[in-house]
């Protein structure tokens, strides 16, 4: 009907092109109607059941893999688990999803539409094929103390409230100003308390934090500032020579250990972090010279898009390269991606990339502090506290319930 319409407006024939305009928006609308009155209520069950779905199955798998719970309880109900026929669940799942494509099929519904109750439907069927697991953990939380409730509940308030939040930051910017400026005050006020020597790493998490809730108070719409990009190039570089010089010279200290020489090895390439700079360096320059010639030609220059497509994808394949140390590898892939977040940026987004790379490494800082201290802890711990507390054969620590502040950080 579209191409009716615009032959009928070459034609000059205007009263002929309203009219079949008029019957084509009728029938858009009909369209409409029949979708919010058939599909649309089917369509936002089954997205919500699937992520509904989705997210309990990767709680119990994440129950079932990386937390400690009671040992016999959960031992037993293996067995059991093991013991019973699972493929019932498989079955009656297979044979659901059989029955709704053939549904879908005679009701000639897009691909999408199957793709979507697939999806649930193969969600659920993993979850009820954990409904002996379901069921001890039930029994487990009913046998808890009333204070290990209060805190499960406590902690889902709190992430409905971060969810909340995070849904109205997209029309109100300024939310992540707040949260960073009271984020940044007491979590260094609590590393403060809780580490037991005299450290900076309680004001650096402050500092970074404060720093980057500025951002949210700029304008939305960009001006071009090529100083000030250039200016976060050497910002990048910087960080990058502080965190190499942490990496090399910090790793004696036990406390460092853990971000700093675990199980290093070497690059496979020496100059690696060299290079890496020199591309910031480059991407720095290249911002310059596109924008100088984009304001007197009008345009860009074909050699300055080829130098800046290939500095882009070479700076983002190096960390491929870098040692598998914590710090070594996050400061690669930080000096890796710098040079395309540089060529895209016009302003103060640059300086951006900085800040946020500031947080991330105070928070990895934070982190590490907390896990000192525990190891720190563990050997005076009592029996009961060990409990609690348990590591795996390799030394490597279940998850516990505190450690929902990583995701709900994140």
């Amino acid at each position: 009907m579209l191409n009716q319409i615009e032959e009928l407006l070459s034609a000059r024939n205007y009263k002929a092109a309203m009219q079949l305009s008029e019957n084509l928006r009728s029938l858009a609308l009909k369209g409409l109607h029949y979708f919010q009155t058939y599909d649309l209520l089917m369509l936002m069950a089954m997205i919500t059941l699937g992520y509904i779905s989705w997210m309990v199955f990767l709680v119990l798998h994440v129950l079932q893999a990386y937390t400690l719970l009671p040992g016999d309880i959960f031992r037993k109900e293996e067995a059991v688990r093991q013991k019973s026929n699972t493929g019932k669940a498989q079955l009656c799942g297979c044979l659901f999803m059989a029955v709704v494509s053939v549904l879908l099929f005679l009701e000639r519904s897009p691909p999408l539409y199957h793709a979507y109750f697939a999806m649930t439907i193969f969600l659920w069927t993993q979850i009820l094929n954990e409904y002996k697991f379901i069921k001890a953990l039930w029994r487990y939380l009913r046998g808890r103390e009333s204070d290990y409730v209060i805190k499960l509940l406590a902690l889902g308030v709190v992430s409905m409230i971060i969810l909340e939040l995070l849904v109205h930051s997209f029309t109100e910017r300024k939310l992540y100003t707040w949260c960073f400026l009271i984020v940044g005050a007491i979590a260094s006020l609590y590393l403060y308390k809780s580490i037991p020597w005299r450290s900076g790493i309680p004001v650096f998490v402050c500092l970074t934090c404060w720093f980057l809730s500025l951002f949210t108070l700029m304008p939305a719409e960009i001006p071009d500032n090529n100083k000030l990009v250039n200016a976060s190039g050497v910002m990048v570089i910087v960080i990058g020579l502080t965190g190499k010089w942490l990496d090399l010279k910090a790793g004696v200290n036990r406390f460092w250990f853990g971000i700093c020489n675990h199980e290093k090895r070497q690059p496979r390439f020496s100059m690696l972090f060299q290079l890496q700079a020199l591309l910031v360096g480059l991407s720095s320059v290249m911002v310059f010279l596109s924008t100088s010639h984009r304001t007197v030609k009008q345009e860009l220059h074909t050699i300055h898009q080829l130098m800046n497509w290939f500095i882009a994808g070479f700076s983002m394949i190096l960390p491929l390269f870098s040692e598998n140390g914590l710090l070594s590898r996050l400061n690669s892939i930080f000096l890796g991606f710098a040079p395309p977040f540089l060529l895209l940026s016009i302003g103060y987004e640059a300086v951006f990339y900085g800040a946020l790379g500031l947080v991330l490494i105070a928070w990895i800082l934070f982190e590490n502090s907390l896990l000192y201290v525990h190891k720190v802890n563990k050997s005076s711990a009592s029996g009961k506290n060990l409990g609690e507390h348990a590591f795996l054969e390799n030394d490597t620590r279940y998850l516990q319930l505190s450690d929902m502040r990583i995701p709900l950080t994140f």
